[in-house]
C-alpha cells in the first residue's frame, strides 16, 4: 500500500514535473481554453500545488464541494488579497481607505452569516422581478441602436453596458455615473484578482478610493434622501436592533454590488451566446424557447465564466488524500470541476436537455451561493429572447480574436463579433 504524498514530496515535484508548476492562468492556453489542460488536472494531479500562485490547485467537483460546504476548516479571509502583489505606494493609498478585505466574498460566519442575512432582505425576487420591465426596455433600446447595421459587436455593445445600468438601476445610482463606475470597479477587481504591474497600481488604487468616496457621498445622500432603491434599504435596514457600520455598507453598496453586480453578468451572457453560436444551438433556441433557460444553466456548466474562488485552510487538512498545511490557500478551479465526469455523463458535451441539470458550480455552493445569481438569470432571459427574435439568423463572425482575459476568478471577452441578415 502506498502513503499518501507530503507536503515536502508535493513541493519537490514543482520542480519541472508537477501539472501545478505548469499552470499559467493569465496567458497562453490556459487563459484561451483551460479545458484540456483542466481534464489533465482531474485525471492525474486533481489537487496539486502551484508555485507560481502559492496555492493549491482544486480541479475535481467533490473534492471542490467539500470544501465549499466546510467554513469551518476552509475560510474566505484571503480572498480579497490573493492577485497583486502591491506595492508601499499602493498600500498607503489604499490605506486611506476602508479595508477592501471587509467583504462579504472575503467573510467567514458568523460575521459573514449576519452582513449576508441583513443584504438578503433587500435582495428580494420581488425586487429583482419588479427590474424586468426596465431590462427589456434597456435591452431594446441598446438592440435598437445597431439592429439594423447587419452587424454588431455584442459584448460592447450589449453585455458590457447592459448590467451596469441594470445595478446601477437597482442601487438607484445616476446613470450618467455609469463609466466612472465602470473604471473604478475594474481598478478594484484587478487589484484583487490580476497580477498589476507596479507602474499601474497607484492609480488604480486612487480609483479604489474614489469609488469608496463616492459609495460614502451616496450612503450621506440617502441618509437624509431615502428613495424606493436597495442603497435606501441598506442604509436603513437592522436586525436585532443593529443596523450596518458605514465600513460595511460602503463594502455592501461598493464591491459586492456595484462592482461585483455586473462584471460576472456580463461574461456570462457573452460567453454563453457565443457557445450557442459556435455549438449551432442558436436555431434551437430560436424554435424552441423552453431551451433558453436551461441553456443557460448547461453552458455555465460547460464553460464556466466564473472560473474559480479561493479559500485558505485553517487547520492542517486533505484534499483529494493530498496533505494541505495550515495557512495554505486552495485555488478551486470552478471550470474544471464543472466538467468533471462524476457530475454528469459526457461532461465535455455542452447538452441543454440533460435531465435533472446537473448542479454546476458558477453561482458557488452554501452560505457564499452567489447573492446576484437571480438577477444575472432575469438578465439573460430577456436579451436572449430579444436577440432571437430580433436577430434571428444570427452567426459569429469567423477567425476573430475575441480579446480573452482572465484573472484568478472571472475569464471575460472583449469582443463577440457577429452578423446577421437586416430586417427589409
Amino acid at each position: 500500500m502506498t502513503s499518501s504524498p507530503t507536503f515536502t514530496d508535493q513541493q519537490d515535484a514543482t520542480e519541472g514535473r508537477s501539472l501545478g508548476s505548469q499552470y499559467q492562468p493569465f496567458a497562453g492556453p490556459h487563459m484561451t481554453d483551460p479545458h484540456p489542460f483542466f481534464e489533465r488536472l482531474r485525471r492525474e494531479e486533481p489537487v496539486t500545488y502551484s508555485p507560481m500562485l502559492d496555492m493549491w490547485l482544486v480541479s475535481r467537483y467533490d473534492d471542490i464541494s467539500g470544501v465549499l460546504k466546510d467554513p469551518a476548516r476552509f475560510s474566505n479571509r484571503d480572498m480579497l488579497g490573493s492577485g497583486t502583489h502591491l506595492t508601499d505606494e499602493a498600500r498607503e493609498v489604499l490605506a486611506r481607505g476602508f479595508d477592501t478585505r471587509h467583504v462579504l466574498l472575503g467573510m467567514d460566519p458568523p460575521e459573514h452569516t449576519r452582513l449576508r442575512r441583513l443584504t438578503n432582505r433587500g435582495f428580494t425576487s420581488k425586487r429583482i422581478a419588479s427590474m424586468a420591465p426596465f431590462i427589456r426596455d434597456r435591452t431594446e433600446t441598446l438592440v435598437d441602436a445597431f439592429v439594423a447595421d447587419g452587424r454588431a459587436d455584442l459584448v460592447q455593445q450589449l453585455a458590457y453596458p447592459l448590467p451596469v445600468h441594470v445595478i446601477l438601476g437597482v442601487m438607484g445610482v445616476p446613470h450618467e455615473d455609469v463609466w466612472k463606475i465602470k473604471r473604478w470597479s475594474a481598478d478594484w477587481q484587478q487589484l484583487a484578482f490580476e497580477q498589476v504591474p507596479p507602474e499601474q497600481q497607484v492609480e488604480m488604487a486612487n480609483g479604489v478610493l474614489e469609488f469608496q468616496q463616492y459609495c460614502v457621498r451616496l450612503i450621506e445622500d440617502r441618509r437624509e434622501n431615502p428613495q424606493d432603491d436597495l442603497t435606501s434599504y441598506l442604509v436603513a435596514v437592522e436586525a436585532d436592533g443593529e443596523a450596518l457600520t458605514l465600513h460595511e455598507l460602503v463594502m455592501a453598496i461598493g464591491a459586492s454590488m456595484l462592482s461585483a453586480g455586473h462584471e460576472s453578468t456580463t461574461a456570462l451572457l457573452a460567453n454563453t451566446w457565443k457557445l450557442a453560436l459556435e455549438h449551432g444551438a442558436w436555431e434551437q433556441l430560436r424554435e424552441d424557447r423552453s431551451l433558453v433557460l436551461p441553456f443557460l444553466e448547461e453552458s455555465t456548466r460547460f464553460d464556466s465564466v466564473s472560473h474559480a474562488m479561493i479559500r485558505t485552510a485553517r487547520e492542517d487538512v486533505e484534499v483529494g488524500g493530498v496533505p494541505i498545511p495550515a495557512g495554505s490557500r486552495l485555488l478551486l478551479l470552478y471550470a474544471a470541476g464543472s466538467r468533471d465526469e462524476s457530475l454528469c455523463p459526457h461532461a465535455a458535451t455542452l447538452d441543454p436537455r440533460r435531465d435533472p441539470a446537473p448542479r454546476h458550480l458558477t453561482f458557488g455552493r452554501g452560505t457564499h451561493f452567489c447573492l446576484g445569481a437571480p438577477l444575472m438569470r432575469l438578465q439573460y432571459e430577456i436579451t436572449t429572447n430579444a436577440l432571437l427574435d430580433r436577430l434571428p439568423d444570427l452567426r459569429l463572425v469567423p477567425d476573430q480574436d475575441h480579446g480573452i482575459w482572465q484573472s484568478l476568478v472571472l475569464r471575460q471577452m472583449r469582443h463577440l463579433h457577429v452578423t446577421w441578415t437586416p430586417a427589409g
